[in-house]
């Protein structure tokens, strides 16, 4: 019988097992994994997150202060900075660290185990997990569902409604790039359906080849690393691209009785980009305060829970909505708009004259509100047509 068991041992899982752990409350993470932090990411951290939860030197490939734009036409616009931006890190020796913190705190990790049920009764909750064809049963106050996207297990514990219908479909392959020396985001409906891809460099002149599109379409994600290759940005490929699903809205509910849903199971993400390290590590230390309370009332029920979304609501929750706005305001977008705008809003360095210096990797909501300011920006959303319109209409509200 534990206090809190964490299902799920990303960074939202290991922080919300560090903070519970270091209030001396008896925690255990299930995950069915054997390699803590090891899953598909592309391991971009804002500066705000790695001032917040410190990445070691040596889990660091790199600093980004700049990154170059490519547009449909394949015309390239480089934005730069005079400080770090972000950093990209070794994204599971960095979760990784965060579960070593937990265990030394004095959570117990069982790992190689998959929950196959969670069942919610009066005074506990019971966790069915498989390891080696043998099942267990583990019993909680509380759990919390760190479990990631579409998890099957929020249905278990009553919230069968709160579907994860709005989602990208992310995937990445690692390949040889001696000669790539800062992020490169490409756009174009050729290129990424309604989103956009990636080159990110790391050490040892390797990089990340990725895109996050919003539905899978044949063929693309190996055209683009062709192309890529064709234009000797990079090198052969280290096997096959993997894939995976982000969401890019929260789910609501995100608690019920004796249940708490935290990180990318709550769809605890960057609508703009799929971004979720920075969100998962926020969410998971909301989640282990919230179960905290919870343990030392004595209360468990889900109105007695709801605390925990009104919290990670006034966190960050105004952000993922303006986010998802922006995002849809995107998505309406053709290629020849899209064009239109780069080359109206990213030559010759103008972006600066709109967002300023002072802008925030993790916080995405400053930029799109500083560039609503201005009137030319209306001007041209005005432009856009009647399927734009809703959602520069939202975002026109948000920004007030």
């Amino acid at each position: 019988m534990y206090d809190v068991i964490v299902v799920g041992a990303g960074p939202c899982g290991n922080m919300a097992a560090l903070g519970l752990a270091d209030q001396g409350i008896s925690v255990a993470v299930l995950d069915w994994r054997t390699n803590i932090g090891d899953k598909l990411c592309t391991g971009i951290i804002g500066r705000e997150c790695a001032e917040l939860f410190p990445p070691a030197p040596e889990h660091i490939h790199g600093e980004a202060r700049s990154a170059t734009i490519v547009s449909p036409h394949c015309r390239r616009y480089r934005i730069e900075r005079s400080e770090t931006q972000a950093y990209i890190v070794d994204r599971a020796a960095y979760v990784d660290s965060v579960a070593e913190r937990a265990q030394g705190a004095g959570a117990q990790y069982i790992l190689d185990t998959r929950v196959m049920d969670v069942s919610v009764g009066d005074g506990k909750v019971e966790v069915t997990a498989r390891s080696d064809d043998a099942l267990t049963k583990y019993s909680c106050r509380i759990v919390i569902l760190a479990s990631g996207f579409g998890s099957p297990l929020l249905r278990m514990v009553g919230l069968g409604q709160a579907k994860q219908d709005e989602y990208l479909v992310g995937g990445q392959v690692e390949v040889a790039a001696p000669d790539l020396k800062e992020i490169e985001v490409y756009l174009g409906s050729d290129t990424a359906h309604k989103s956009f891809a990636w080159a990110v460099p790391l050490a040892d002149s390797r990089a990340l080849v990725g895109m996050a599109p919003r539905r899978r379409v044949e063929g693309q994600m190996e055209g683009f690393v062709e192309r890529l290759r064709s234009d000797g940005r990079i090198g052969e490929a280290a096997g096959k691209a993997q894939t995976w699903g982000i969401p890019i809205r929260p789910i609501s509910p995100s608690y019920a009785d004796r249940t708490l849903v935290a990180g990318d199971a709550a769809g605890l993400v960057k609508p703009t980009t799929g971004g979720g390290i920075y969100y998962s590590f926020l969410s998971g230390r909301i989640a282990a305060g919230a179960a905290q309370e919870a343990i030392e009332s004595g209360r468990y029920s889900a109105r007695e829970l709801h605390g925990y979304e009104r919290e990670w609501k006034a966190v960050f929750g105004r952000e993922l909505r303006i986010g998802y706005y922006a995002r849809m305001l995107y998505e309406t977008l053709s290629d020849e708009q899209i064009e239109r705008l780069m080359d109206e809003f990213l030559s010759d360095g103008t972006i600066t004259d709109y967002v300023g210096e002072d802008v925030a990797f993790d916080w995405h909501s400053k930029v799109i509100l500083n560039l609503l300011r201005h009137t030319s920006i209306r001007r041209v959303l005005a432009t856009l047509g009647p399927s734009a319109a809703p959602f520069a209409a939202r975002l026109m509200q948000v920004r007030g």
